[in-house]
């Protein structure tokens, strides 16, 4: 999950604006380097629908910014069989479309109100 967006002025600040727009989000920033224009934040859980949905975003600033979303999903899977398998758990590492625009492509409104305008091309 990749999202590309431009900007006016200082990298730095572009970087600190996406840091905060993160943490207002609900991420939380395990690795910044300003000097290089770079963050990462953790996973972070989404509890709705069954399953469990983790994503964690990873911001790049140059000339352009990369915005780039890592994420897994565990959905609850039934099977007949004995007993105490009857329930497990299937781990997806490439998320539906459906979860990327309900997760991921959410931040491109927040990224927009700092001055952050979205290339789709």
């Amino acid at each position: 999950m990749v999202m590309h967006f431009d900007y006016d002025g200082d990298p730095k600040v572009a970087l600190h604006d996406i840091k905060k727009t993160l943490e207002n989000q609900g991420f939380k920033i395990i690795e910044y380097a300003p000097e290089d224009g770079f963050l990462f934040t953790d996973y972070k859980q989404f509890n709705w629908g069954t399953g469990r949905r983790i994503i964690a975003v990873a911001a790049h600033v140059h000339d352009k910014i990369i915005i780039t979303g890592m994420g897994s999903m565990d959905i609850p899977v039934t099977s007949l069989g004995k007993p105490d398998e009857l329930l497990k758990i299937k781990k997806m590492d490439r998320l539906p479309y459906t979860v990327q625009k309900k997760v991921f492509l959410s931040l491109t409104q927040p990224f927009e109100e700092i001055g952050l305008n979205r290339i789709y091309n």
